[in-house]
């Protein structure tokens, strides 16, 4: 079974993490939904407590049905980030008791949502290399790199996680800053700090030194070959979806860029698109109260709906 977060009292919501993630990663998120909401957040096969190892999109769809028959959890506003945002899709096919509405945030889903990147990591070789390297990125040095940007000590940050500190809660991201070439000097350097702190990873991430060589590149190099090979099934999904959608997308998303998020919601009947201005990839944990709001504005969505 899914090792997992459970809190608050509602109607529920699923949070279903990354590629890579864990279910800490919607830390900052969870907190303005326990409110109106029970929220569940599960680590998926292959990550943080859950035991054993990844499996395959459709082979996750099954897992998160399973999970949530077990906690009584059905339906649920499923919220999909990133490489789940093909999970949810599924789920709502295959399991579609399972689904209320569904969030997909920086999710991937069609053709323009993968790159070259993305082929070349499942590479024999080539693709072990790249992910080793990637992971220890992620878990190691991106973080310190952020951490430099927003103007904290990383080694603050290696003490914290030393004694397993639970890191301060992110600010909500500030609006985009202003366009234009011709910007003093000091807004020109807030502008890429601001663009270099929403488009990497924090200290919560898996990976690091361990974990490149260990479960998390295993987890990860599966994960890939899923995205490729699935990819298909997804995109072919899409125009059969009838629950109410949100597509979430921040405009600096570097990592499911916002074209791709326009696809995705083009994709799908009567879904609606949300761009936020000023932030990346993790819009958890940068823009967590905007980010609360499209879940909740959606699955009133959901309700209006079922009471018609």
């Amino acid at each position: 079974m899914l090792a997992t977060i459970d809190t608050g009292s509602g109607a529920p919501v699923v949070l279903l993490h990354g590629q890579p993630g864990s279910k800490a990663s919607w830390a900052p998120l969870i907190d303005h939904l326990t409110s109106q909401f029970r929220v569940l957040a599960p680590d998926r096969p292959g990550y943080g407590d859950t035991v054993g190892e990844a499996m395959g999109m459709a082979e996750n769809t099954d897992a998160v049905a399973e999970y949530l028959r077990f906690h009584g959890a059905a339906p649920a506003t499923v919220v999909g980030h990133s490489w789940s945002g093909g999970v949810a899709v599924l789920l709502a096919l295959r399991h579609p008791e399972m689904v209320r509405s569904l969030v997909l945030v920086g999710a991937v889903g069609t053709p323009d949502s993968v790159n070259g990147l993305d082929r070349l990591l499942v590479v024999p070789g080539i693709g072990d290399i790249l992910t080793v390297a990637a992971l220890t990125g992620i878990g190691v040095v991106l973080p310190q790199i952020r951490g430099l940007a927003k103007g904290i000590d990383p080694r603050h940050r290696a003490a914290s996680s030393r004694k397993h500190v639970e890191p301060e809660p992110e600010p909500e991201a500030a609006s985009a800053p202003e366009p234009g070439r011709n910007l003093p000097r000091a807004k020109r350097t807030t502008r890429l700090r601001s663009s270099v702190a929403v488009s990497l990873p924090n200290e919560m991430m898996p990976g690091g030194w361990r974990g490149a060589w260990g479960r998390d590149r295993r987890t990860f190099m599966r994960e890939q070959r899923a995205l490729l090979e699935e990819l298909s099934a997804v995109t072919s999904s899409l125009a059969k979806i009838d629950v109410p959608t949100s597509v979430v997308v921040g405009t600096w998303d570097v990592v499911v860029p916002p074209h791709a998020a326009r696809s995705l919601a083009a994709a799908i009947p009567d879904a609606e698109l949300f761009q936020i201005p000023g932030v990346g990839h993790f819009v958890a944990r940068d823009a967590s109260i905007r980010l609360a709001e499209i879940i909740a504005m959606t699955d009133r969505r959901a309700e209006s709906l079922s009471t018609e």
